[in-house]
């Protein structure tokens, strides 16, 4: 028997007092934490949550780029990447979800991608490998190529998914649209896209938006702590797609003819700045980047060049201003010596002429003789002031300012003449607007406005912006006189651009630059930089058109003028004769209606009473959707495209339709479009009521308005 004593017993009942003081103690704690839920000054439920949250990227879409109408010229899209799983061991179930049979896969994909079905076969039966991919010809599939890949069902081929860039219009416009790259994020593994180049790279920023956060608790998303993404903005270009769809004809013709190293043309308004047509050859496609290793630079701003005698316009500006112009006096053209070295006429024959005689002829001693009565001070003062030798600030990332040399009295007087001073194309159309504008110089622009995707809210926009005064009005007006002999004369070196059979009269200068290599300048017209610069209609400048051809190799006309002129007389006939509608209607906007749901008659009548012109896509049911959106502003008398539920297409008369407008209805028809000419549309081979078939076929011939 076990005897317990009174230490024991005391023992016991100090122990049972203990034991209940710290269970007290205890239980006072629990309470306390749950109450303040705090450990030593640290928050229990975010630890606690903190451990449980998880944290996921919500990547803002990027913003969309339209021409001045609304059309798309960049969109956003998905690509494919194609791989395929070897790992044996991966599989749902029963059912394997690695490639089986190597012959069959390989032959299958061989027909979409492009690849052959030999080496397809040989990456597929590499040894120990989980996961092969297939190079170039794997990467970047359209959503196409995919759903054809897919359809096949093959065991063990899969894809990842990537946001990409789409360009509807392909080249047009691509240096200074731009193209995009893709960039991912080492923490996240998320695809985002970052401009490259042109507008996609100017406005970046504000494309690319920011991205979000969603936070989930478990799997429930957690809004308080999430943050939305905000979506990146829409950028809307001055360029209107009727001018540069034929500047782009136009243009692949003069390259296809001419073979130069480069072609450079924009076309502005004179008054505002905005650039309603630019585009350069080389071009490349930014849907594939084809065509880049050709030319990276943007023309426009960047690759500056020596102008040649188009910089006789600003020369003859300067010394008008400055009481240095003599336009009367008489000097002996051919050659002259300045510092014992040797400046020469391209036409040694002119014999003795007057100075006005010698602008319209463009003799290069009349302005070498020119700058001199200036002087060296004077002359560069007036660089300067035009706003040379520094960037015009157009808002395109790497835009060059351009150089001179002007040390000596031979360099001095050459840059009179467009030698010795190098610009951009930008630059030269940003001078002239000060002859075109009775003094005012204002900065192209390229973007129109810059808006919020969701509110429309505009957060950008641009406008006319006076950059200098150079001159005066009388002097303005002055060199447009003198721009007119240059047209007009019989031996005027820009005859050739002359538009007075259409009605219009013209001021203009052209300007042929001896290309340097290796410290001196290379002979022939082969070697030489032609260019233009048109101000029209001389009395009061719409416009300013611009354009330089570099080292042609073919001459397929008498005269390398004449050539180009069949780039700019429809560019610019188009211009113009749209010139008073285009400000018309500019005064003259409409909201666009919601005609979605009402029947094909109602939604025609709708349109018709706010001054629209209406196709449509179908002939039966409810409307299903409209080319533009409801409360989008339209010019009076725009084309909108209504798409109807059911029936069949039916031909509409397309007679004065521009090409984009052609092209668009044949777009969302799903028809096949041909065409020739530049312009508005003046026949088309189905007529007008007969019903279309899907990938039907037709054919429009366009032409310039008289």
């Amino acid at each position: 028997m076990k005897i317990i004593t009174k230490n024991a017993k005391v023992f016991g009942v100090l122990l049972l007092i203990v034991t209940i003081i710290v269970v007290i103690g205890l239980a006072i704690r629990f309470f306390q934490i749950a109450g303040t839920k705090q450990v030593d000054g640290h928050n229990l439920t975010s630890a606690t949550r903190a451990a449980f949250i998880q944290n996921q990227q919500d990547p803002a879409t990027r913003g969309k780029i339209f021409d001045t109408n609304g059309k798309v010229l960049a969109d956003n899209t998905t690509t494919y990447n194609l791989y395929a799983v070897l790992d044996k061991t991966q599989k749902q179930g029963n059912k394997p979800l690695y490639v089986v049979d190597k012959e069959e896969t390989a032959e299958k994909l061989s027909r979409i991608i492009n690849m052959k079905r030999s080496k397809i076969y040989k990456i597929l039966s590499q040894k120990n490998l989980k996961q092969v991919e297939f190079g170039t010809a794997g990467k970047n599939l359209s959503i196409a190529v995919h759903k054809k890949i897919e359809d096949l069902k093959l065991s063990g081929i899969s894809f990842t998914a990537q946001p990409a860039r789409t360009y509807p219009n392909g080249r047009m416009a691509s240096h200074l649209i731009g193209s995009v790259q893709s960039k991912e994020n080492a923490t996240t593994g998320q695809t985002k896209l970052s401009g490259l180049m042109g507008i996609e790279a100017a406005e970046n920023s504000l494309l690319s938006g920011k991205d979000g956060i969603k936070s989930y608790a478990g799997t429930t998303a957690d809004g308080q702590a999430s943050e939305a993404a905000k979506n990146g903005d829409n950028v809307y270009l001055t360029l209107n797609s009727d001018l540069q769809n034929t500047l782009e004809t136009k243009m692949d013709k003069l390259f296809s003819d001419t073979k130069p190293s480069g072609i450079v043309a924009v076309l502005a308004e004179a008054k505002t700045g905005r650039v309603l047509a630019a585009s350069q050859r080389p071009n490349f496609d930014p849907n594939t980047k084809k065509g880049l290793q050709d030319e990276w630079q943007n023309l426009l701003t960047q690759g500056a060049f020596e102008p040649g005698s188009t910089m006789k316009g600003i020369t003859l500006a300067s010394a008008i201003e400055t009481g240095n112009w003599q336009p009367n006096a008489t000097f002996q053209s051919g050659t002259m010596l300045v510092d014992g070295k040797q400046i020469n006429d391209f036409n040694k024959e002119m014999g003795v002429i007057s100075y006005r005689e010698g602008f319209w002829r463009s003799s290069n001693i009349a302005f070498a003789k020119t700058q001199q009565k200036m002087g060296a001070n004077t002359w560069y003062k007036y660089l300067k002031k035009f706003k040379f030798l520094q960037s015009t600030n157009s808002g395109l990332l790497g835009e060059e300012k351009g150089s001179i040399a002007f040390n000596y009295p031979l360099e001095q007087a050459n840059t009179a003449f467009g030698q010795g001073i190098s610009v951009t194309p930008l630059q030269m159309v940003q001078a002239y607007s000060a002859i075109a504008n009775d003094g005012k110089e204002v900065k192209p622009y390229f973007v129109d406005k810059i808006s919020e995707a969701d509110t429309g809210k505009v957060v950008k926009e641009g406008k006319t912006e006076v950059v200098a005064n150079p001159i005066k009005k009388s002097t303005a007006q002055a060199v447009r006189k003198e721009m007119i002999d240059v047209v007009n004369q019989k031996t005027g070196t820009a005859r050739e651009f002359d538009l007075r059979d259409a009605g219009y009269q013209v001021a203009a200068k052209t300007g042929t630059a001896q290309i340097a290599k290796n410290g001196r300048y290379l002979d022939g017209l082969s070697n030489a930089i032609h260019s233009v610069v048109v101000l029209a209609p001389e009395k009061d400048p719409q416009y300013i058109f611009y354009m330089a051809i570099t080292a042609p190799q073919k001459f397929v006309d008498t005269e390398i003028q004449v050539t180009m002129n069949k780039l700019y007389r429809p560019l610019m006939l188009q211009a113009l004769n749209s010139s008073t509608k285009a400000v018309k209607s500019k005064t003259t906007k409409v909201t666009v209606p919601d005609t979605v749901g009402k029947s094909i008659d109602s939604a025609k009548h709708t349109l018709s009473n706010r001054g629209l012109r209406v196709a449509v896509i179908g002939s039966s049911g409810k409307i299903k959707a409209q080319s533009l959106n409801p409360n989008q502003q339209a010019l009076s008398n725009q084309l909108i495209i209504l798409t109807a539920k059911d029936g069949n297409t039916l031909m509409p008369n397309m007679t004065g339709w521009s090409l984009t407008e052609v092209q668009e209805f044949a777009k969302m028809a799903n028809i096949n479009l041909n065409w020739t000419g530049s312009g508005y549309v003046t026949s088309q081979n189905v007529s007008a009521t007969q019903q279309l078939g899907k990938w039907s076929n037709i054919t429009v011939k366009l032409k310039q308005k008289e």
